[in-house]
């Protein structure tokens, strides 16, 4: 007997249809006399409509507003919760509905993006022990104060690992729409390649650079607690993608998959009395994450933030421009991420020189290159996005 904790993602309970349809998934487990705790997201398209419902009521210019614009979008998953435990109640399989504060899953107080502090499972393993499966919402968290907080988009599966985590799960599954992971977006490249398995690394690499698949935090999770990560589709019986500690390659240089990420912002700042390193520390401390930051003539410099960070950077930025820290800033969204991601491309000269030519064959402009072990990371215009993956493509043998 072992304990699986399944994740089921947006499209898995986009209607009550889909939602009876993963009763079928808790009973497949059941048969093996495993113990199950499965933990859902908003039904599709939901948070989305929360977003456009807080931003016609409020600017979210403030931490509290911010407060509330968290509250707000948790109540999605609560609901998928509660539905699923329906279902599975439907079928004589008895299920309970957790939220975030009943775990409690504690956080920082980073509202729109919480860091996990604690997850206390007592609560759970009691109803595990009791026959009862817990179906908790994922996304969210409570803070010291008893406030609401989101772990960010994608946040499910952050809870879904720390599940695992926590309770010593034989295997976390994440449901998802599509097969597993790709060796790029299929909907970009039509033959992309299903990966049967995926290092913790290259996978980590995959979702920081824009393959939505899994959100990075959890890969991270999973690589620091030895989790047995699988990534499937809960609408085909494919075993999907495994992630796994390492894989054996020896000396072989070679490109796994090539991702992209437009979700990102261009940010120019020209800079009055705070300098460079100020800055940065400035949004460090209000938890704005940046990269490929260059300073530029008169002490001003640009840089690259998740668009998810949007509401706070922008907050950030009004306020030291109304202190006369700085003189102005521009946000933009015209820049995209490629990246390349492979064993021993760092030290191969041949990897970088193949990748130019072909993004020159395809007309992309380069901005700017970052080397790394694992990942070669390749700024451009966004508009150039799909040609620039697809010329990429060609180069996985």
């Amino acid at each position: 007997m072992g304990l699986i904790v399944q994740k089921f993602g947006g499209t898995s309970v986009a209607d009550t249809d889909k939602i009876k349809n993963i009763v079928s998934f808790a009973e497949r487990e059941l048969a093996f006399n495993n113990q199950l705790i499965i933990v859902v997201s908003a039904m599709a398209g939901v948070t989305n409509h929360l977003i456009t419902l807080c931003n016609e009521v409020s600017n979210l210019a403030s931490c509290v507003k911010l407060q509330e614009y968290d509250a707000a979008l948790a109540t999605g998953e609560i609901v998928s919760a509660a539905l699923v435990a329906l279902a599975l109640s439907e079928k004589n399989i008895r299920a309970r509905s957790f939220a975030a504060w009943q775990v409690p899953l504690v956080t920082n107080n980073d509202a729109g993006q919480a860091s996990v502090l604690d997850f206390d499972p007592t609560q759970i393993r009691e109803c595990l022990n009791s026959g009862v499966i817990p179906v908790i919402a994922g996304f969210q968290g409570v803070n010291a104060n008893d406030r609401i907080t989101t772990l960010g988009r994608g946040g499910s599966d952050i809870t879904a690992v720390l599940a695992a985590a926590r309770l010593g799960a034989t295997r976390c599954d994440i449901y998802t729409d599509v097969e597993g992971v790709y060796s790029s977006d299929p909907r970009i490249v039509h033959n992309a390649r299903l990966l049967k398995s995926v290092s913790y690394d290259q996978m980590l690499e995959f979702a920081a650079c824009g393959a939505k698949v899994l959100h990075p935090r959890a890969v991270e999770i999973a690589m620091r607690y030895n989790v047995n990560l699988r990534v499937l589709s809960s609408f085909s019986g494919n075993d999907g993608t495994s992630i796994i500690k390492e894989l054996k390659t020896m000396e072989q240089k070679s490109i796994t998959g090539i991702a992209s990420n437009k979700n990102l912002l261009n940010v120019e700042v020209l800079c009055a009395t705070l300098k460079i390193n100020e800055l940065c520390l400035t949004m460090l401390e209000h938890n704005i994450h940046i990269n490929f930051i260059q300073s530029q003539t008169g002490g001003n410099c640009s840089f690259i933030s998740p668009l998810s960070d949007k509401n706070k950077l922008e907050l950030l930025l009004e306020n030291l421009k109304h202190n006369g820290k700085i003189k102005d800033f521009k946000i933009s969204t015209n820049i995209a991420i490629i990246a390349v991601i492979g064993y021993g491309i760092k030290s191969d000269g041949q990897v970088l020189r193949s990748i130019l030519t072909k993004l020159k064959s395809a007309d992309v402009t380069v901005k700017m290159i970052e080397v790394s072990e694992i990942k070669i990371s390749i700024l451009i215009d966004d508009k150039n996005t799909e040609k620039a993956v697809r010329a990429l493509h060609e180069l996985i043998e």
